[in-house]
């Protein structure tokens, strides 16, 4: 509910939100913590919701892109404080906590306007003492990203949820609150339930295989440094062996990933790879309020199909190829590389 005012037939005031106004009649501040009964909120547009300033100078601020949630502390805690949102269904979401996340590194030379699709920093709670809020953008997490990724005309943002009954969870002192609010969709599209589900199906499919073939980009790197001081050892047969493992392991890393970027308009030069490909389907199929089509199906399950392909190399890189380099390099009295762990997509 809002509060209107209007002034003489000129201009009128809006007060968002009064029902907030109802839940603090009554409140105590003595409480040591209280998470309030967010608003139901509107799944509006592919960027999740209705945000920013008008262009005009007397233009107001719209309301908030996604869910409003406000909770209070009395004090502020010692510990972590985390929000966490659960489906219809009680599963996990997303959960946005007070602990600092790292950003992945801008890629050489390059900044943010240069590289939009790198991938926004993670939204991070804020908790002090008194009135909070946070705005939930109403997404699942990002697809993982690597350092200095620069991709073309494709999106790393995690699909937007569904119309449906959520849930969110506080977490302050090791005490937990829960409320639930609802998303709705928009009231003048004709979009139904099967449609969001299937958009947040095929969304979640090309999100998970972007992350997987991102987190083998990672592995790769992490694998080659490892292998760098081989290279150079006096041992020609050592050195020979390292850059052959190594050679595998570009061929992988250049079949998923456009390495020869280095700005955000290299991609003009040099043709985007399997993990670009993905990135721009995710783009599409979350473009609107549509159920997808059945072309972003089919590119969907070649560009898996390829990228399954070249996660099978390099298993194999990491599996035999690298027991017999370890073995090579046992009678040189040096420690043995170390295959960095895959991360399970969940």
């Amino acid at each position: 509910k809002e509060l209107v005012i209007g002034t003489e037939g000129r201009s009128f005031w809006i007060l968002d939100d009064v029902e907030m106004l109802y839940q603090l009649n009554g409140f105590e501040a003595t409480e040591e913590a209280k998470l309030f009964q967010p608003r139901n909120t509107y799944r509006f547009g592919a960027g999740g919701g209705r945000g920013g300033r008008g262009g005009g100078g007397a233009a107001g601020e719209n309301p908030a892109a996604g869910a409003v949630v406000q909770f209070y502390l009395k004090a502020r805690p010692q510990g972590d404080v985390s929000l966490e949102f659960l489906d219809a269904a009680g599963k996990s979401i997303n959960t946005f906590s007070t602990r600092e996340t790292p950003r992945p590194a801008a890629a050489a030379g390059g900044n943010d306007e240069e590289n939009p699709f790198r991938g926004a920093a993670p939204a991070r709670l804020t908790a002090q003492a008194g009135l909070n809020r946070f705005v939930w953008n109403l997404r699942y997490p990002d697809a993982t990203v690597f350092p200095g990724m620069i991709l073309w005309a494709g999106s790393t943002t995690g699909p937007r949820v569904a119309p449906g009954k959520y849930t969110v969870r506080l977490t302050a002192d090791g005490k937990t609150q829960t409320q639930t609010f609802e998303v709705k969709k928009d009231p003048r599209l004709d979009t139904t339930a099967d449609d969001y589900a299937r958009q947040l199906s095929l969304s979640m499919q090309v999100r998970d295989k972007l992350t997987e073939a991102n987190e083998a980009v990672i592995r790769i790197r992490e694998m080659r440094k490892q292998l760098d001081e081989y290279t150079r050892r006096d041992s020609k047969k050592v050195a020979d062996a390292a850059k052959a493992l190594n050679q595998k392991l570009t061929e992988v890393e250049e079949a998923l990933y456009q390495t020869k970027n280095r700005s955000g308009q290299d991609p003009l030069n040099f043709p985007i790879k399997l993990n670009n490909k993905l990135a721009h389907v995710l783009g599409v199929v979350q473009s609107s309020d549509n159920q997808p089509t059945q072309q972003s199906y089919m590119v969907y399950e070649d560009l898996a199909t390829q990228v399954n392909a070249e996660l099978k190399k390099l298993d194999v890189v990491l599996g035999a190829a690298l027991t017999a380099f370890n073995k090579l390099i046992r009678d040189e009295n040096v420690p043995a590389v170390q295959a960095p762990p895959k991360k399970v997509v969940q």
